[in-house]
Parts: structure tokens; C-alpha cells; sequence
């Protein structure tokens, strides 16, 4: 029973590189990273703000759904109170209004739901609609590109751009962009009904933050370069898979069955390391 928990973490981590290792007289230069956020963020929003409208509706909706979060538990810690203080007189149930109450908690969730759901749909229609513009653009440009460009690359990485990257922008519009503008919205919303009922109790529960931020600070130094390691490993190994298919026939004339499968079992077995540790140390969060 105790092998099946730690057998897979015996598999060996990738070697990737925190930043630590600058050029110091060694000889080696520094990787060279790409950090245009700006200008990544500039050319999505590009393609967003064909639909602001709908955009708008789906902030809208998000900022509804936060408050209502925060009111459902809210309400709840009220009807409590109220009935510890009714439930000494059992005619007081009855006649203080419990109905009505219990009526409007369940108002405030069917609300919740609805704009949660009103959310998710429309932005999965803005993404979707999204990447296919991308999709259409990229393709369109790849038409023109000079042949030299095709000489040097493989063509199993240029298919994994127009479908794996491209289906990572689509996840992250779909759902992390929406989660993160909700998160953050009912962060605010939670300190501030915790402030109001008790800056003590506030104050106590935040002392765990600094802890939480060096834990996130250790995982996400190591989350990064992994996904990106593993996206790398995934393109490589789409590119010697296309390669193969395409010259099978040299390869059944020239006897290179097993070495073709001792390669592509290097390169599978990258992409499995790289996408265990990424996904294992992500679920610390």
C-alpha cells in the first residue's frame, strides 16, 4: 500500500533553471527570456475587444455573482443568530418573519447560480469565438512566411503551436481569466465584511498570509518552467512523431524500427517528467 503512494514520486525532476544562475565569468549566457507581457496582453485584448459589450455583460455578471457569494453566507450567519434567540420562544419561529427570510436566502442563491452560470457561458462564447480568430490569423500567416522559415523548424512544432498553445489560450480565456478577476473581487469583499465585524479576529486569520505567500513564491518559481519545459517537450515530441509518419517508408527500408522507438521513448518520457513534477507541485496550491 505504502509503494503504490511513493512509487510515483521516485521518478527523476527535471532540471530547471530558478534564475539563480547568472553569468559569472563561467563563460555562459544567461537565457534569454521572453517577459513582453504588455505587449502579449496588448495583442489578446486586440482580439477581446471585439465584443466589449459582451465583455462588459460577462464583468457585470462576474461582480453580481461575487457580491452574492459574500451575502448567501452572510445571511446564514443571521438567520443563526436569530434563531438562538427565537428558539427560546417557539412562537416566536412562526411569527417573526422565517418565512420570508428563508425565501430570500434562497433568492440570493438561485441569483448566484444564474449569474455564474450567465458568466460562464458568455465568456466561454467570447473565448471560443476568440480563439478562432487567432486560429485563422495564425494560419493565414503562416501562408506568408518565406521557405527557409519551414527549413529550419520542425513541422510537427509548427502544428503543435496552431493546436496545443493555442488550445492553452483557450483554457485560460475559458475559465483563469475569469476566476482571477472573481477571485480578486471576492478577496476585497471578504476583508471588508471582516473588518466590519471583527478587525481582531481579521488581523489573527491574516498572520497566516506572509506563510502562504513564500509557499506560493516556492511553487510557482518551480510551476513556471516546468509548463513551460513540458509545452517544449510536447512540441518536440509532435515534430519527430510527424517526422516519422511522413518518412515511414525509409525507415521500413533502412531497418531503423528500434532506434525510431528508443528515440521517441527518450522524448515521451521527457514530456512525462515534465508534466508529472509540473502537475504535482501545481497541487500544492
Amino acid at each position: 500500500m505504502l509503494k503504490a503512494f511513493t512509487e510515483p514520486f521516485r521518478h527523476p525532476r527535471p532540471k530547471i533553471d530558478l534564475g539563480k544562475s547568472k553569468d559569472s565569468g563561467s563563460g555562459r549566457k544567461p537565457k534569454a527570456k521572453a517577459k513582453n507581457w504588455s505587449g502579449t496582453l496588448s495583442r489578446i485584448w486586440a482580439y477581446l475587444a471585439r465584443r466589449k459589450g459582451k465583455l462588459a455583460l460577462v464583468l457585470l455578471m462576474v461582480m453580481f455573482s461575487s457580491g452574492l457569494a459574500l451575502l448567501g453566507p452572510y445571511l446564514l450567519g443571521v438567520g443563526v443568530d436569530r434563531f438562538l434567540n427565537d428558539i427560546k420562544d417557539p412562537g416566536g419561529l412562526v411569527d417573526s418573519g422565517w418565512m420570508y427570510f428563508l425565501i430570500g436566502l434562497a433568492v440570493v442563491y438561485v441569483l448566484q447560480a444564474l449569474t455564474t452560470w450567465l458568466h460562464n457561458i458568455w465568456m466561454i462564447g467570447i473565448a471560443q469565438e476568440t480563439v478562432y480568430r487567432m486560429r485563422m490569423d495564425l494560419f493565414t500567416h503562416l501562408h506568408r512566411l518565406p521557405i527557409p522559415f519551414y527549413g529550419k523548424r520542425q513541422q510537427g512544432e509548427i502544428m503543435s503551436r496552431l493546436t496545443n498553445d493555442i488550445e492553452n489560450v483557450s483554457s485560460t480565456l475559458n475559465s483563469s481569466a475569469i476566476q482571477i478577476f472573481s477571485s480578486v473581487l471576492t478577496l476585497i469583499g471578504t476583508l471588508t465584511v471582516m473588518l466590519w465585524l471583527s478587525p481582531l479576529l481579521t488581523l489573527l486569520t491574516f498572520l497566516v498570509v506572509p506563510l502562504m505567500m513564500l509557499g506560493m513564491r516556492w511553487i510557482t518559481r518551480r510551476t513556471g518552467p516546468l509548463f513551460k519545459e513540458r509545452q517544449r517537450n510536447l512540441g518536440d515530441l509532435n515534430g519527430y512523431i510527424e517526422e516519422t509518419l511522413s518518412g515511414q517508408r525509409i525507415i521500413k527500408a533502412f531497418s531503423q524500427e528500434e532506434r525510431v522507438i528508443r528515440e521517441f521513448d527518450e522524448r515521451n518520457l521527457r514530456i512525462r517528467l515534465s508534466g508529472f513534477w509540473a502537475q504535482s507541485i501545481s497541487g500544492f496550491i
